[in-house]
């Protein structure tokens, strides 16, 4: 039984991880922090399916949660072998207009989370087939950018993470880390056309449905390599 979390899963790119792992025949346990009805729906439909969907509610900013919830994993399903760091948040704005609860609400889930998260699954991890972990950055992570401060220093620090954690699990656990652009969900609905438009120009892409992103990671973790930082 091959077994993969995907952290976030309830909405947007984490919903189609969700759909691609357990269609390819994986155990999927959906994590998600508030968005429990929508959680409920998708397992529902994937168990229609015939797939195996569990559900499992944590705020993966809250160490005593993730340590929790990786207990948890243990009992009841013994290891792991995908991890899917895919749990974000978003806030903008000029960095002197940036509060301090706003600093922390975006490091706290998109720093802090994925490295709990990649903390407390790696012995679970060892015991897995082919396992390994995909982080979610941004093109954020890669290039800086006005009213994108902190945002983007969250996910600088994933991809840094993600580059070490290759070198330190070399071997045990395969560590690659996606950095897509604008992804029709909810967090880029503020983007108008031409926004979106001039961003795809300015940095030679495209806006991408969040299913297509969700084959990618589902590419990534499965590919059998390690230290892989995806540009989209």
């Amino acid at each position: 039984m091959k077994i993969a979390l995907i952290t976030g899963g309830s909405r947007g790119i984490g919903a189609e991880c969700v759909k691609k792992f357990a269609t390819e025949g994986y155990t999927v346990i959906l994590n998600y922090n508030k968005s429990a009805s929508n959680a409920r729906n998708l397992q529902q439909q994937l168990q229609a399916q015939g797939c195996d969907v569990h559900l499992y509610q944590a705020d993966v900013s809250n160490q005593s949660q993730v340590v929790e919830m990786f207990s948890w994993i243990k009992k009841y399903f013994k290891h792991l072998d995908i991890l899917v760091n895919n749990a974000g948040v978003w806030r903008g704005g000029l960095v002197q207009d940036v509060s301090l609860d706003d600093y922390n609400f975006v490091m706290d889930t998109n720093a802090k989370g994925v490295f709990l998260c990649c903390k407390h699954a790696v012995d679970l991890l060892r015991g897995g087939t082919n396992p390994a972990i995909v982080n979610m950055s941004s093109i954020w992570g890669l290039v800086g950018a006005s009213c994108e401060s902190v945002y983007a220093m969250s996910k600088f620090a994933v991809v840094g993470l993600t580059q070490s954690l290759a070198e330190e699990l070399d071997g045990m656990v395969n560590v690659n880390c996606i950095c897509p652009p604008i992804v029709l969900t909810e967090m880029c609905a503020g983007y108008t056309e031409e926004e979106k438009q001039a961003f795809c120009a300015e940095h030679n892409t495209k806006c991408y449905l969040p299913s297509e992103v969700a084959s990618e990671i589902f590419r990534l973790a499965t590919c059998g390599t390690s230290g892989t930082i995806q540009k989209m």
